[in-house]
């Protein structure tokens, strides 16, 4: 028998999916329309928008551990990654997409099936205290940097960034462009993060709490996927109709 979905999860998923789709409106307003928000460049709308991208990646961590075949999930999203991006090299170059969350989850839930037997070897509450720093220390190491809260420990040598190919580490080249950009240097260790709180719970607490749900938001939660491919094409029809 099917084990039921946990409700929580998708909830939580679904919840993170809203703010998706209204910061993408809004994004699609300022740069289609011409619309000038200044509260959209703000540190409260950014820490919003990160936050959002590590809710879902923190979650598809966890969700890690319930993936009947994580390779088959993982080489799925890659195809959706790629898929995302030749869209908008031959339709929007201007908003090309390269690595972006879709290609995150993908090669983040890749590898996790590849180090599975050393992850797990790792005791979970070292490794979530690990991945969390990690997180923050590797946080702007597309700028070069090293850091921790904010202050500089180690500037990058420019030898690694000269390759066209290391642009996934989180190493991009001089020429790299992408509109949507979320390499696996820093954003691997949410998702670790999440595969290691998942260990720190026991089935008796997600039998208490993680069938809990809001049907709506468990709804988007369930269908994650097809909404994020399919959002941004309904944002700019609705748009073009009414701008």
């Amino acid at each position: 028998m099917e084990r039921p979905r946990y409700g929580l999860i998708d909830t939580l998923r679904g919840l993170a999916m809203v703010n998706v789709i209204v910061y993408h409106f809004f994004y699609d307003l300022i740069n289609f329309y011409g619309f000038n928000f200044m509260w959209f460049e703000s540190l409260p709308m950014y820490l919003v928008q990160q936050g959002t991208v590590c809710l879902f990646v923190f979650i598809s961590g966890m969700m890690a551990h319930c993936a009947k075949q994580l390779t088959k999930n993982g080489l799925l999203l890659v195809g959706c990654g790629l898929l995302n991006f030749l869209v908008t090299y031959f339709f929007f170059p201007e908003f090309l997409i390269v690595f972006g969350i879709l290609s995150l989850l993908g090669w983040s839930a890749l590898l996790t099936h590849l180090l599975q037997p050393l992850l797990d070897r790792i005791s979970a509450v070292y490794g979530a205290v690990l991945c969390f720093l990690l997180f923050f220390m590797t946080h702007d190491v597309a700028e070069g940097n090293i850091s921790i809260l904010g202050n500089k420990i180690w500037e990058i040598p420019t030898a690694f960034y000269h390759s066209s190919f290391l642009f996934p580490l989180g190493l991009p080249n001089g020429d790299f462009f992408s509109a949507d950009y979320f390499p696996l240097l820093p954003w691997i260790f949410p998702y670790w993060l999440g595969y290691f709180c998942w260990q720190m719970t026991d089935e008796k607490l997600r039998e208490k709490y993680f069938f809990r749900q809001f049907s709506g938001f468990a709804f988007m939660g369930r269908h994650s996927l097809l909404l994020y491919l399919s959002h941004q094409p309904i944002i700019l029809a609705v748009t073009t109709l009414v701008f």
